[in-house]
Formats: C-alpha cells, structure tokens, sequence
C-alpha cells in the first residue's frame, strides 16, 4: 500500500531541521534551506493555512509522490526539482523515504542585495506564469546543483559574516541555473493569450513603476480594461496587477532604504511620490511598520 505524507497548505513539510540549538530562521524569514528526508527525525511547523505568498523548490534525489495544484497534478519524481511560484495553493504526497532538499524564500530577498539589478534577475528569464516548474536532471547536473545546495545548507546554518549576501548570491546562482535548464525542457511551450498578456505587463512594470502606478496606466498600453487586466494576472499569478505594482514600489523602497544614506524624503522623491504624507502611509500599509522602524530593525541584524 503507498505510504505517503500528505503536505498541505496548512502544514509544513516534515523536514530535518538541523542540529539542536541552532538560532532561528533567518530574520523576517526571507529565506530557509532544510534537508527533506522521511526517514529520519521530523517535524511540523507552520499551521496556518494560506495560499504561498513565497517561492517554494523542491528538491527530489530519491523517493516519488504527487504534487497537486488546483487542478493540475505532477508526478514527483527522482532528480527532479521543483519550484512553485508565490500565489498557487499546493499539496503534496511524499511516499515515506523520500529523500532531498526543500527551499522557500520570498519574492523581496534576492532584490534586497547591494548588487541587484532588474536587468540581470532569473525572474526575467522566463514567464512569471508558471504553476509548477519542473526540470528533470541527469546525474551530473544533479551533481552540480547539489554543490550550491551543500553551500547554501552550510551558510545557514552558519552564522558567519555576510552570510546573508552570501546565500543570496547563491540561490541567484541556483535560479540562473534552473532557469537555464527550464528553458531548454520547455523550449516547445506555445505562449497563450493571457501568458502573453501577463509577460507584457510584468516587462511595462518592471519599466515604468515609478512613473505608473496605477492599473489604468498599463491597461492602457496593452489595450485592455483594468478588470480585464486584473482578472488574468490573479488567475495566472494568483495575485492582482495593483498587488504587482505595490510589491515592485515596495522592494525598490526597501532596497534603498537598507543600502543608501537618502532619507525618507529621498527615498519617496526617487519612486516617483510627490506627497512625503502619502509615501509614509503607503510604506507602513505595505510593510507593516513606517520606514524608520523598517530601517533600525535591518541595521540590528545586517
């Protein structure tokens, strides 16, 4: 009879959490790397229920399952990764001896680096669109990539200097390389309309969010109502096109706010805001605490 563990959205995969006592996740959680093996010392966390609002790549060397998304299921298989997209409510079945790596991380921890550049984002490589990635590996692919996996584990564990530039600098390297293969497994896709529409709006987006902030302003260059617009970026992505343009303002806001010197008046001026008043209430609405308690907390733990 299959013996699987089931994962849904609201709990955690059983996974190795490392050695006792090690400190907590990296702070606001942007990031986490675990062994996935359930054969051996497991447990639960996280048991709220919500559809992902982060990145999620599974990492399979033994073991098969199925990975369900809405309607769409995948087969889970051996050297086969995974990533799921912020957005989608996922379940998994994992038959028991399944062995290989989970990471989760959110959309603003690769453009929170010093170095980050749109124009050189994995992000850009391929449509936003996807409801499960899939890239099957051969054994010395898999081989390379288990190298960053082992370096990315090593890193969070240990809590040396700039480990977290480090890590960032690691799952970019990662992404860069799943996107690669990604593009040559799915070199045959064929676009739809609405993929299309989504492509387009992410490219005007990524552009013009600084001058655009409203969802009239791109319906208007990719001839479509705003609803319209709306409707098929939250049924591709799972978010909204006025969510899209939020989460843009804000990690480029957040990015300056932790790697300059320019002040809040600076900050609102170079994103395009004319009223300091309304910047503030945007920044706090969207992040949860106003630009200076966002500031004193990431200086304390930088």
């Amino acid at each position: 009879m299959f013996n699987a563990y089931t994962y849904t959205a609201s709990e955690s995969l059983r996974i190795d959490r490392g050695l006792p006592g090690t400190p907590n996740l990296e702070t606001n959680n942007r990031f986490e790397i675990h062994t996935l093996d359930l054969s051996e010392r497991q447990i639960v966390v996280n048991q709220e229920t919500k559809k992902l609002e982060r990145f999620e790549i599974l990492g399979i060397h033994k073991g098969k399952g199925t990975l369900c998304i809405a309607e769409q299921e995948y087969e889970i298989t051996e050297n086969t990764i995974y990533c799921l997209a912020p957005g989608h409510v996922r379940k998994y079945e994992l038959e028991i001896g399944t062995e290989g790596y989970y990471i989760s991380f959110t959309p603003e921890f690769l453009h929170l680096s010093e170095g980050y550049s749109n124009n050189s984002s994995w992000q850009n490589r391929y449509n936003n669109d996807f409801k499960a990635a899939t890239v099957r590996l051969d054994q010395e692919k898999s081989d390379e990539f288990e190298v960053i996996v082992s370096k990315m584990k090593s890193e969070f564990t240990n809590y040396l200097n700039q480990r977290l530039e480090l890590l960032k600098g690691l799952l970019n390297i990662f992404m860069i390389y799943f996107s690669r293969n990604l593009k040559e497994s799915n070199h045959d896709v064929v676009e739809t309309r609405e993929s299309e529409l989504l492509r387009k709006f992410m490219q005007l987006l990524k552009k013009n969010y600084i001058s655009q902030k409203m969802v009239t302003d791109y319906a208007r260059q990719l001839y479509v109502t705003p609803n319209y617009l709306n409707r098929i970026v939250k049924n591709l992505t799972g978010f909204t096109a006025s969510h899209h343009i939020q989460q843009q303002i804000m990690i480029e806001a957040k990015r300056q706010a932790l790697y300059s010197s320019v002040t809040m008046k600076e900050v609102a001026y170079n994103l395009g805001f004319d009223n300091l008043a309304h910047f503030s209430k945007f920044f706090k609405n969207n992040c949860g605490m106003n630009f200076t308690e966002f500031k004193k907390q990431e200086s304390r733990t930088a």
